[in-house]
């Protein structure tokens, strides 16, 4: 038994050296083997009882084992591993070569898992002809299991084992990550009947073939003969069919149909296979991905299970790593919109602050609107969705710059402010009409609404046409003749005038031979007063708005030199009596519409700057601003009232006093401002009173006796004051100032007078000013100031009376409120 044996695995090892280059691994495996069997046969009969058989069996096996050693050791070897993971063979037909394609992308391109790559670690040094030649194995696993059977009872088999000679050290190679490269012939090969040495050395390189099998596979001879050589090299077990179209029974060739199996007397017979392929064709897309599978798991020579579990433990690796990975990423992402969202938030911050600021620095200048686009662009659109922080400062500012609330230290609070294309020469408005005219020095007219200061129209009147010899400021002027009713006049010799409807631009009349200097409104008329003149004479008339006819005729005076005429303001009229007066210089021309005359009486020494009738009683100023002996600190000024009831030339009262010419400023410089001495109204209470300003002195007189009943002097000279509130035991004047002060004093409230109680600073110098009552029922001021000659400032009087008069809003009526006033505007 033991012989013959031997002599199979002699006849396998011969066959294994020779014709199958046995690998290194592979021999030293079976010479493993062939050295135990050794050993434990040894054993086995040492214990025989007779000397005489323990002697001939030890001789047996010692002959037999040295004739088989040498032949192993001298078995040739093939210490390098195959060069290609597999042999894909395939009819070159661009479907067939598709599959194959596929195929070698998925070999190549995977990585086996860590575990499956340690598992079968050995692979490498495992031997083909395990499928090559089934019977050497299968001899060897005899020997193997006989060795193991004997050794059970030997006590001295593992001292014996680890002393063995031909013990060499293991190669425990492990398999890399990757199966290796796959050769696929992609030239159609010309017909022969061998193959080329390439491809002969490829199938002996190629640890597995893998067939592509469609129904023209079997019309292919090459096929036929890539598999032969692979069976001849590497036995059949390692030939994979991979099905690329047709069914497996016309598909596959006929050679791997069938196959040899030893009978039980050990002689091969040809027995039917039914071989296994690989599902790729298209209709089994599905099932695609894991037929791909069976196949690496075919070439890396492991189980299909073992690595389709491999590898959904590596897919869920994969996918929990990508999952932290998103997980960071998104964290990171997090992070920086996080940290790019305070950094945004904090500009929008930043931004806001400084809108706020810039729209309290506009609201300060007067232009309110502005302001208040200014303070909503420094705040959300909405309180409920907010697309920017929501800045305490930007709501505050918005409050303020709406006047929702009074201000203790705003009580002048601005409405508008309107920007002329040239400088303004004039202005008039109604409150009632519901209008503001504007004059520029190029001629342009515009008209606003007086409440949102949007425009209405724009003109172009042939009478303020320029030319070189125009001076717009002295040469034109406009006046609000009723409510409806604009009268525009051109003092020059080629002048005239006309009557414009404001609301519509329509000229309701005009008169072009009539050469006007001044106009002034009638109270409670449709008339107005107008002091024209001619060649030689002077003369006033009344004439009715709507029509322009006169209402009186038209009174003259005659002049024997045309004066110079420096103070257009000197003309003032009344209804009842029907009288018209106006100051030539040092006289005073009175104009009696009633009786049809005309008188010009010498009343002052100095030249007559204002004048204001209230009834029978007439006021004027005087004073001699220009000369080389003037002092301008020290200006000496005369108001005088005189009775034009008779014929005496005798004043009722005379009062002197001197005055400032300059005013100073808010950068502590000096301006020269010609404050003259002007009569500013006239008050008909329980005694009649009248308001005298000179410099920067205010001068409330007894208007029948002169008494003085009240005196103070401003710190900047008074452009304007005009009587704002009035009752039977009280009056107050609202105060313009060249420094840019609006005030509001009480002649009989000290607190009015010696602090800012009601006095607000813009920031202009004021050229002119005036004042009229709001449909509020308060003060509202008209101010055209020096440093921008061509803009007009519209401000409000909203006083502070305490805590009481406070409402807090929340942002939503804020913005609520801001959108509705630009949109009223």
């Amino acid at each position: 038994m033991m012989v013959d044996i031997l002599s199979r695995l002699i006849l396998a090892a011969s066959r294994s050296s020779t014709e199958c280059r046995l690998s290194f691994p592979t021999a030293h495996s079976l010479f493993r083997h062939l050295k135990r069997c050794q050993n434990m046969y040894i054993m086995k009969h040492l214990k025989m009882s007779h000397w005489a058989m323990r002697a001939e069996a030890m001789e047996d096996a010692c002959l037999s084992f040295s004739l088989i050693i040498p032949l192993m050791e001298n078995a040739p070897t093939h210490t390098n591993s195959s060069s290609y993971a597999a042999f894909i063979s395939y009819r070159h037909l661009p479907r067939d070569a598709e599959v194959a394609c596929e195929v070698q992308r998925a070999i190549e391109e995977y990585r086996l898992p860590r575990l499956v790559a340690r598992a079968n670690a050995p692979a490498e040094t495992t031997s083909n002809t395990a499928c090559a030649f089934p019977e050497a194995d299968a001899y060897a696993e005899i020997a193997h299991k006989e060795a193991i059977l004997h050794t059970e009872n030997a006590s001295i088999g593992t001292t014996t084992h680890n002393k063995d000679t031909f013990n060499a050290q293991e190669h425990k190679v492990r398999r890399p990550t990757k199966l290796g490269k796959c050769f696929r012939d992609e030239d159609e090969l010309a017909a022969s009947h061998s193959l080329p040495d390439s491809i002969r050395e490829a199938l002996a390189a190629s640890r597995t073939l893998i067939v592509i099998c469609s129904p023209e596979t079997q019309e292919s001879s090459w096929v036929r003969r890539e598999i032969e050589m692979f069976e001849q090299i590497h036995g059949r077990e390692r030939i994979i069919c991979v099905l690329a179209a047709g069914s497996p029974e016309e598909s596959i060739p006929p050679i791997l149909k069938t196959r040899m199996v030893p009978d039980a007397n050990g002689v091969l017979r040809e027995m039917p296979a039914e071989p296994l392929a690989a599902d790729l064709r298209p209709e089994a897309k599905t099932k695609r991905k894991a037929e791909l599978l069976r196949i690496i798991a075919a070439v890396a020579g492991c189980s299909y299970d073992d690595l389709r579990q491999r590898e959904r433990a590596r897919q869920c690796r994969r996918m929990a790593l990508a999952s932290a990975a998103a997980a960071l990423t998104i964290a990171a992402v997090g992070v920086f919109a996080f940290q790019f969202h305070q950094t945004s938030e904090a500009a929008l911050i930043a931004e806001s602050k400084s809108l706020a600021a810039q729209a309290l620095d506009q609201y300060d200048r007067g232009e309110h609107l502005q302001a208040i686009e200014t303070a909503l662009a420094a705040l959300p659109s909405s309180a409920d969705n907010p697309n920017r922080p929501i800045v305490p400062e930007a709501q505050a500012a918005l409050e303020e710059v709406l006047a929702l609330n009074p201000d203790p230290d705003r009580h002048w609070v601005s409405l508008f402010c309107i920007d002329a294309k040239g400088s303004i020469v004039d202005i008039a408005y109604s409150f009632e009409g519901g209008w503001l005219a504007v004059l520029d020095d190029t001629g342009a007219l515009s008209i606003y609404d007086i409440y949102t200061s949007q425009p209405i129209t724009t003109e172009s009147p042939t009478l303020f046409a320029v030319d070189e010899d125009t001076v717009p400021q002295s040469d034109w002027f406009i006046e609000a003749i009723s409510p409806s009713h604009l009268l525009l006049a051109n003092r020059t010799e080629g002048g005239g005038v006309s009557c414009l409807l404001p609301l519509t631009g329509k000229e309701a009349w005009n008169s072009s031979r009539t050469y006007a200097l001044a106009a002034a409104p009638l109270d409670d008329s449709s008339d107005f007063a107008i002091l024209a003149y001619g060649m030689h004479s002077l003369g006033a008339a009344f004439v009715n708005c709507t029509k322009g006819s006169l209402e009186k005729g038209l009174v003259e005076t005659p002049v024997e030199q045309f004066p110079q005429f420096t103070n257009f303001e000197a003309f003032s009229a009344q209804k009842n009596p029907s009288t018209a007066y106006y100051a030539l210089d040092t006289s005073l021309v009175i104009f009696d519409l009633e009786e049809m005359t005309c008188e010009q009486r010498n009343v002052s020494d100095a030249m007559i700057h204002s004048i204001q009738a209230g009834r029978e009683i007439v006021v004027f100023t005087a004073a001699d601003c220009i000369g080389d002996d003037i002092n301008t600190n020290q200006v000496p000024f005369t108001v005088r009232a005189l009775d034009t009831s008779t014929d005496s030339e005798e004043p009722l009262w005379t009062f002197n006093d001197t005055y400032s010419v300059t005013v100073g400023t808010q950068s502590g410089t000096l301006l020269p401002f010609n404050g003259i001495p002007q009569v500013r109204c006239i008050l008909h209470k329980k005694e009649s009173m009248v308001a005298i300003t000179a410099g920067k002195k205010l001068l409330v007189f007894n208007l029948k006796t002169g008494e003085l009943l009240f005196s103070h002097e401003f710190n900047a000279s008074i452009v304007e004051v005009s009587l704002c509130f009035d009752s039977d035991d009280s009056c107050e004047f609202a105060v313009a100032l060249g420094d840019g002060t609006l005030d509001i004093v009480n002649p009989l409230m000290e607190i009015t007078l010696n602090t800012d109680y009601s006095a607000t600073q813009i920031p202009y110098h004021i050229d002119s000013a005036s004042f009229d009552i709001y449909d509020t029922g308060n003060p509202v001021a008209f101010v055209h100031p020096t440093n921008r000659s061509n803009r007009l400032l519209c401000y409000l009087f909203n006083p502070y009376y305490g805590e009481d008069d406070i409402e807090e809003f929340s942002l939503e009526e804020l913005l609520a409120y801001a959108r509705s006033a630009l949109r009223y505007s």
